[in-house]
């Protein structure tokens, strides 16, 4: 077995279909204030660094971006291998917040009041928006007239909601608001007829309402509604693209725009009193905004002339300005507070991706430095959220948690990530460990394993020692292809707390690959969100040789999954079509997160000795269910920059 690292070199490996096409940019509900948020202080001439206290919240992969409000609340989303679920965690505790009777939940959006909306699948297999609370639990808001599917984006402190309900395939999604004295209506659109699609994104306690919509000459502009004027086209600047995505206390709207000339997406910020502002690139060659805080700050990335990509942000008193990164090739902003607190993403020297945390006092601090009794192996690579106090919601190799200022205390039972080959061969045994750390001292009553083969639990040997404790297991697989092994650790307070690895089994036949791993996805690559950039994970199992679909499955049952934030592709066929150059071809058909039957083609350098730099260039479309046209939902390997096209990582590769 070897991993494959993005700068090509090699060490051995130890150890809609519509809704449910997630939007990543949502926000704009102001935050109440709060007391000033601890700084993080760069430690030199004697000053104290903020650390961190680590809080497992859940493990798997998102189905959507977090969010988290004043109270350090945090709404999430995450596939549970079958389905997407939504989650609500209420400083204590991870509550499964359920479903409007059918399979599927997404939640989006979140208040100070701890109320979430978001859209949940019925009995019936439509989708609709809802706002849920602890204590009313899930309200469905229904959908608007001549429509049959709809799906909650925001929610103010007012307990105003707007997102976008459809007719697929006949009525195009319209944009519309909620109120519980009001219920839903319709934001309208920019272009009459079936042309006329809009989608409400974001708002704030004002009631200032943000979007996109077409227009009568099908170019999507950002839009405000405010209830005295309608819907408003604030696209000033003759954008061929623009979207509203978030919207801040005193009124402004940001979002991103394609410029009259294409040459690339310009970040922008519109007021009533000034319009449309285009923010510049800092230099670069193209800039996004992906979120602003409720007092202005705005947060997103600045694309290179090369290629490479730099977290950046912008105020009006300093304009705009690049974060660096922890000394690698690119950076990422994800979100921003009104403590002038950046988070996000940087690569390091390897290229391994970090999560930082940026002030102007400290600059971009890697948030791995700053931990206080982090379990063995814990590794943070992606800050996703904060709110004003400093509390940060991450991704990390044990699931998605949430990192609040230490002040001191000592925390309780945290446990990190599987520890086991990503790559195993079906029918070897082996290991597979956990360890935790117990600063309050509370103990662990069990460790129970699940194989995600149907094999049932097994019980983990337990060790503990002072404050720090471990469970292992062995295991094999019977036959080959994708599984998700979950060690769920049991505290003596009766906690309970689950983290999981995907593995994937090798088949023991010549002729096969199998390989887990995960690229950088470029911009552009994701249909629906065009300015994410970040790391997409992927599952392979398949034969080397070319196979009519009876003799390939009989050999072994070829998978290949693919999953980032809004997108899970899981294929159902799976063929190999040769080679092309220096790259295995296949090719075959599955479902977009769960519906549909897609197509895709992968073309990729896995499993080839001597590959270097790794590719893995996919595409994944169907056909439009009316005009039949091609209908893309994610393309890496057209990606406007060739050269930033698809490339590896990391993977576990076993070829034979």
């Amino acid at each position: 077995m070897r991993r494959v690292h993005g700068n090509g070199r090699s060490k051995t490996s130890v150890g809609w279909w519509p809704c449910l096409l997630l939007a990543l940019a949502a926000g704009g509900t102001a935050l109440a204030q709060q007391a000033p948020a601890p700084a993080l202080e760069a430690g030199k001439g004697g000053a104290v660094r903020t650390s961190y206290r680590v809080v497992n919240l859940g493990s798997g992969e998102l189905s959507a971006l977090p969010k988290i409000n004043a109270r350090g609340q945090i709404v999430f989303s995450m596939w549970d291998g079958a389905a997407s679920r939504g989650y609500f965690y209420d400083g204590r505790t991870v509550r499964d917040i359920g479903t409007l009777g059918g399979s599927d939940t997404v939640a989006l959006g979140l208040n100070n009041a701890g109320q979430l909306a978001g859209g949940s699948f019925t009995a019936t297999g439509s989708e609709h928006a809802f706002v849920w609370s602890a204590g009313g639990g899930m309200l469905d808001l229904g959908v608007l007239p001549f429509t049959g599917n709809s799906r909650a984006q925001a929610i103010n402190n007012r307990g105003v909601v707007t997102g976008f309900s459809e007719g697929v395939p006949s009525t195009p999604p319209l944009a519309f608001r909620w109120s519980v004295s009001e219920g839903m209506s319709s934001l309208g659109a920019l272009a009459p007829g079936v042309d006329g699609a809009s989608w409400g994104a974001a708002l704030n306690d004002a009631g200032l309402i943000a979007g996109a919509a077409n227009t009568a000459s099908l170019e999507r502009h950002a839009f405000a509604w405010m209830p005295a004027r309608g819907l408003v086209d604030i696209d000033t600047l003759g954008s061929l693209d623009s979207d509203g995505i978030a919207v801040s206390a005193r009124g402004e709207v940001a979002g991103s725009r394609l410029p009259a000339d294409a040459a690339g997406y310009r970040a922008w910020l519109w007021t009533p009193g000034r319009g449309m502002r285009d923010l510049g690139a800092a230099g670069g060659v193209e800039s996004f905004t992906l979120a602003m805080s409720p007092g202005g700050r705005i947060a997103g990335l600045v694309t290179l002339a090369g290629g490479d990509q730099r977290a950046m942000t912008w105020t009006r008193t300093e304009g705009m300005r690049l974060l660096g990164t922890l000394g690698g090739a690119n950076s990422r902003s994800q979100q921003a507070n009104d403590r002038g607190q950046v988070v996000g993403y940087a690569t390091d020297r390897n290229q391994a991706f970090r999560a930082f945390a940026w002030s102007a006092k400290a600059g971009m601090v890697d948030l791995n430095t700053r931990l206080r009794n982090a379990p063995p192996g814990l590794v943070l690579d992606d800050a996703l959220a904060i709110n004003d106090n400093g509390d940060i919601v991450s991704s990390s190799n044990a699931g998605l948690v949430l990192l609040t200022p230490s002040h001191g205390h000592q925390g309780g039972h945290v446990v990190g990530p599987v520890a086991a080959p990503e790559v195993v061969r079906a029918g070897a045994a082996f290991a597979a460990s956990v360890a935790w750390v117990d600063s309050a001292r509370v103990g662990t009553r069990s460790v129970s394993w699940s194989w995600g083969d149907g094999s049932g639990a097994q019980a983990g040997k337990v060790r503990e020692a002072g404050e720090t404790g471990s469970a292992s297991a062995s295991h094999h697989f019977a036959l080959p292809g994708v599984y998700r092994v979950t060690a769920t650790v049991i505290d003596r307070n009766g906690r309970s707390t689950a983290v999981s690895r995907t593995i994937v089994a090798a088949a023991s036949a010549a002729g096969t690959v199998a390989a887990r791993g995960s690229v950088l996805s470029p911009r552009g690559a994701y249909r629906k969100a065009p300015s994410w950039v970040g790391k997409a994970a992927f599952s392979l199992v398949a034969p080397l040789a070319a196979m009519g679909p009876a003799a390939q499955m009989a050999a072994m049952p070829a998978q290949m999954h693919f999953d980032l934030p809004g997108l899970r592709f899981h294929s159902s066929s799976l063929r190999f079509l040769g080679r092309q150059g220096a790259q295995h071809v296949f090719d075959g058909e599955g479902a977009v997160n769960g519906v549909g039957k897609a197509r895709f083609r992968l073309a990729t350098t896995v499993g080839l000795a001597g590959a270097a730099p790794g590719r893995f260039a996919l595409k994944i479309w169907q056909p439009d269910p009316v005009s039949g046209k091609e209908v893309i939902h994610y393309d890496n390997s057209g990606t406007p920059s060739a050269e930033a096209a698809a490339p590896l990582v990391e993977a576990s590769v076993l070829a034979q």
